[in-house]
């Protein structure tokens, strides 16, 4: 099957809504989120990147249970790596890590949040998600702003 991985328009964040409720995900795209899809035909995974207090989010990393196992996480994922300007924070469940880990994202402190963030986190762990907090740092990034 060929998927492509895409950001939406913001026009068309009520398709990923739709997803993301056929799918029981906790989370809502906002018009003001990059809405990153992998779609055939249909959409088969999504995720949004949020800009939080100057910080960017990943959130709501989410593929269809029919499609899971296949790759289709990694593949959104890298193609969302690939367009962030900025390092870029998310929650991983803790047992995704080590699939966090191999795309480049290391766990850090909570404390090294943004504020904005560490609110979201103490409240999440409050909730009893079981999460840890992760950075990704674009290569490319870290090169040009050293060059």
């Amino acid at each position: 099957m060929e998927v492509v991985a895409q950001v939406l328009p913001a026009i068309q964040t009520p398709l990923v809504n739709k997803f993301y409720q056929a799918h029981k995900a906790r989370g809502k795209a906002t018009r003001q989120d990059q809405s990153w899809v992998l779609k055939a035909t249909d959409i088969v995974a999504a995720c949004r990147v949020q800009h939080v207090s100057g910080a960017y989010f990943l959130s709501t990393v989410l593929v269809a249970p029919e499609y899971r196992g296949k790759g289709f996480a990694r593949k959104l994922l890298t193609a969302v790596l690939a367009s962030q300007p900025r390092s870029l924070y998310t929650f991983a469940y803790c047992h995704l890590s080590a699939f966090y880990q191999g795309l480049g994202f290391t766990v850090i402190d909570p404390v090294a949040l943004p504020q904005e963030l560490a609110k979201k986190y103490h409240c999440y762990v409050a909730q009893g998600r079981q999460i840890l907090v992760m950075q990704y740092i674009n290569p490319d990034q870290n090169r040009l702003c050293c060059e």
